[in-house]
């Protein structure tokens, strides 16, 4: 039988300690109370509990003297300690080590976070053992938490990371980064990306990292980096065009003579025109410095958009409504996360139905510039990013009935299947995606089969309008309702929360 945890809470508020504790007992922890941080501190060095929430109001030792005391005695120095706090304004509390909780307590997510870190040092005993390999799901355990873990053992080898069709890797010395590759990317560039990933799969390998250090930071002003990085970021996208949008110098820009070395890659990167994204994956710098210069030249009349490009950009798939609505219908039942990624599967024989879709849809970034899957027939043709939050993948399965084995396993996380052509082969593989599935198919230019018609979460045909079939499946995915048989689409209502 597992034993019992111990949980001790420090706070002198005892309206907010009775449910709180409740809760715990009721999920069978032991819960051990203090008043003030003098007599947590003494529980702490006795009962040495396995977790401790140490309120900002606790007399005698504030929270940061509290965990440094913990921290320099052998004995409780890998005890977790999470901040509580009535306070508003809680950046003053980002980057302690086990993080923080704002009062009053959502208990779901107290509990949820207490979860969480005992997962979290599972994972740490396993890493400082002498395993071969490690391996786990990035909802289960942050990229963060892996990394301060590796930091705090001074553990030596490559942690390998999967997102999709993203791949990526952090080499780790002794505790420190010192490599990370992702795409074109590589050094602090690709380490400050990765380390916000919040989906997908890792697996730790240990060894010599050999090679060349790139990055020469420590781990904990790494990840502190990465974070500021990751907030300043998302302060200025909202003020730069979509990913897809090509830029180009303006014939009669003034350039300065004495640029600073990242203006000159941007510059010099932009003297034909070129994507944002693209522009951003080739210059050395970091995503924040490439994207402030971007900025400054914008706003400065030096770079525009090239030819052909709207100042507005493509208009939006779907409302703000039905973009919380389809995230939360993505997340049900997957844990907490903050990132989304569905899979929207494309049905049609030959390598030109997926050509048309990433020639068609505008913001597909393709996973290569000719991706492997439109000639294999299976896998990843691109992503989407309907925010920075939502994503659908778009993906592919071989309709051949030798592959059929392929077919569920690759399917899971799917919403909704386009259906370009009604070859046997095609509507054979929507058939299975609507019946066994069960996900919603849009059939895009023709009437829809006998065979889907009643499908359990509707099937329904629109023009060629790929844009319009995808906005459509979009809107039918979040009311899956079987349609009359053969009836073109008309828009349902729409959910305005999930």
């Amino acid at each position: 039988m597992a034993p019992v945890r111990k949980i001790l809470v420090a706070d002198p508020d005892l309206e907010s300690v009775r449910p709180l504790s409740r809760a715990l007992r009721t999920r069978g922890y032991q819960v051990h109370y203090a008043q003030d941080g003098s007599r947590a501190l003494e529980i702490s060095v006795l009962r040495h509990p396995d977790l401790i929430l140490f309120d900002e109001a606790c007399r005698l030792l504030d929270a940061r003297t509290f965990i440094n005391i913990l921290r320099t005695n052998p004995r409780t120095d890998d005890i977790p300690v999470v901040v509580t706090t009535s306070q508003f304004e809680a950046d003053r509390l980002r980057g302690l080590r086990d993080g923080y909780l704002r009062k009053p307590f959502n208990l779901d997510e107290v509990l949820s976070r207490i979860e969480h870190i005992f997962r979290r040092n599972e994972a740490a005993k396993e890493l400082r053992s002498e395993v071969q390999e490690i391996e786990g799901s990035l909802s289960q355990l942050s990229i963060p938490d892996l990394m301060q873990i590796l930091g705090m053992n001074r553990r030596s080898g490559r942690l390998s990371l999967e997102r999709g069709n993203e791949r990526g890797e952090i080499i780790v010395a002794e505790g420190r980064p010192v490599n990370a590759r992702m795409g074109r990317a590589e050094g602090e560039k690709a380490l400050f990306r990765l380390l916000v990933w919040t989906e997908g799969t890792f697996t730790f390998a240990p060894g010599a990292s050999g090679g060349k250090a790139r990055i020469q930071r420590a781990m904990d002003d790494s990840l502190l980096e990465a974070m500021r990085q990751a907030d300043e970021v998302n302060r200025l996208l909202p003020g730069l065009p979509p990913r897809n949008t090509r830029l180009v110098l303006a014939p009669d820009a003034d350039l300065a003579k004495d640029q600073h070395p990242v203006t000159a890659q941007v510059v010099e990167l932009m003297r034909q025109p070129r994507a944002l994204g693209e522009v951003l994956d080739l210059a050395p710098a970091t995503d924040l410095e490439v994207l402030g210069v971007l900025s400054t030249l914008l706003q400065k009349g030096v770079a525009r958009m090239a030819e052909g490009e709207s100042e507005e950009g493509i208009a939006p798939l779907m409302g703000p409504a039905e973009l919380h609505a389809l995230r939360g219908r993505i997340l049900r039942g997957r844990g907490p996360s903050r990132d989304a990624t569905a899979k929207i599967f494309v049905c049609g024989s030959g390598p030109a139905v997926a050509r048309r879709l990433l020639s068609q849809v505008p913001n597909i970034e393709a996973v290569a510039a000719e991706p492997p899957a439109v000639q294999s027939g299976f896998g990843t043709l691109g992503r989407m990013d309907l925010n920075e939050l939502l994503h659908l993948d778009f993906c592919v399965l071989p309709p051949a009935e030798a592959a059929r084995p392929l077919w569920r396993p690759f399917s899971a996380g799917s919403v909704g299947a386009l259906l370009f052509d009604t070859s046997e082969a095609a509507v054979k593989l929507a058939y299975f995606l609507a019946w066994d599935i069960r996900i919603p198919v849009m059939v895009v230019g023709h009437e829809v089969p006998a065979e889907l018609q009643g499908a359990p979460a509707g099937a329904a045909s629109v023009g060629e309008d790929l844009m319009e079939a995808l906005r459509s499946l979009l809107i039918l995915a979040l009311n899956p309702a079987p349609l009359l048989p053969g009836v073109p689409y008309a828009q349902p209502q729409v959910v305005s929360a999930v």
